[in-house]
């Protein structure tokens, strides 16, 4: 089953530059600084198979900075994790899980999904390639697009605000704060990485 959806999304995806990496169930492609992938999440519920995407952007010079305080173990790890990640929710007004036995079920939900991936989520990602406009995506808009869960989406929320020059970088901070209800002399990742981007922010801007 997951080789026949692969091939859908391969024929919805033909003429984009994504490509499939089947080890991690995705297909992927470079962006100056990073990658976007569009992720096929599949469950197995023998004959029975539900399957959704999932849309990830990742930002090298955000995850540089988010690594200094993540506690992630290795550089194996770190080169894993996702700056933002959507689900397919955001993009559709119906259910955003589907389900196929067959693979006729595959080719009519993959008619469903085309106008939604070519339509909606390549021109999204073709939007969303740098810090200062993922920055508006995440923190300027409502709903903003991150799923991440805390603390590392507030974390990656701040880091973008502070790389893109968001002149409302101090309220997030404060938004975030009450949000986790995280006093700030607390011993936390969220605190230690506020420490340390005000003392990049005191020394001048972001070039």
């Amino acid at each position: 089953m997951k080789d026949l959806l692969f091939k859908m999304l391969a024929d919805i995806l033909a003429g984009t530059d994504f490509r499939l990496k089947k080890s991690d169930d995705a297909f992927i492609r470079k962006i100056t600084d990073g990658r976007q992938t569009i992720g096929l999440s599949l469950y197995d519920y023998n004959p029975e198979f539900v399957f959704s995407l999932v849309i990830c952007i990742r930002l090298e010079s955000v995850e540089t900075i988010f690594h200094l305080f993540s506690g992630s173990p290795s550089p194996e790890y770190q080169a894993m994790s996702e700056t933002t990640i959507t689900q397919l929710e955001y993009f559709m007004a119906a259910p955003a899980e589907f389900s196929v036995t067959t693979e006729q079920d595959v080719a009519a939900n993959g008619r469903v999904l085309s106008g939604v991936v070519r339509g909606k989520i390549v021109p999204f990602l073709d939007k969303l390639q740098d810090v200062k406009s993922l920055d508006i995506a995440v923190n300027r808009q409502v709903p903003g697009i991150n799923s991440t869960q805390p603390p590392y989406g507030p974390m990656t929320s701040i880091i973008l605000a502070h790389l893109a020059g968001n002149p409302d970088y101090d309220r997030l901070v404060a938004r975030h704060r009450a949000d986790l209800n995280l006093p700030p002399e607390m011993d936390y990742p969220f605190n230690h990485l506020v420490e340390y981007l005000d003392k990049l922010r005191s020394a001048g801007p972001v070039p």
